[in-house]
């Protein structure tokens, strides 16, 4: 489980490799907004950091979407921008865990 507010996940585990030593790590999109009395500016900022890190940005009116992200890079995302963004994520592992 993921808590925004203090930036960290707590009880949820998963293996970090697969059979044959493969990372399974988890991955999916993050979008971010600007806060209601916020510039956009940060925007532009986070489409460039993560431009950086060798994603794919794509840009709506006022929204950045990240494909593919990383769980670590998410959360670096979130770390820096999370004050002037709101932030959202979907995480995902391929194949799912099964429980």
């Amino acid at each position: 489980m993921y808590d925004c507010l203090q930036d960290s996940y707590t009880d949820f585990s998963f293996a970090i490799f697969d059979a044959v030593g493969r990372p399974r790590p988890l991955c999916g999109s993050l979008s971010a907004t600007p806060l209601p009395y916020g510039d956009g500016h940060a925007l532009h900022e986070l489409a460039a950091f993560a431009r950086d890190q060798g994603y794919d940005v794509e840009h709506s009116d006022q929204q950045r979407t990240v494909s593919d992200i990383s769980l670590a890079d998410a959360l670096a995302i979130n770390a820096r921008y999370g004050d002037t963004l709101i932030i959202s994520c979907d995480l995902r592992r391929d194949p799912p865990v099964r429980i």
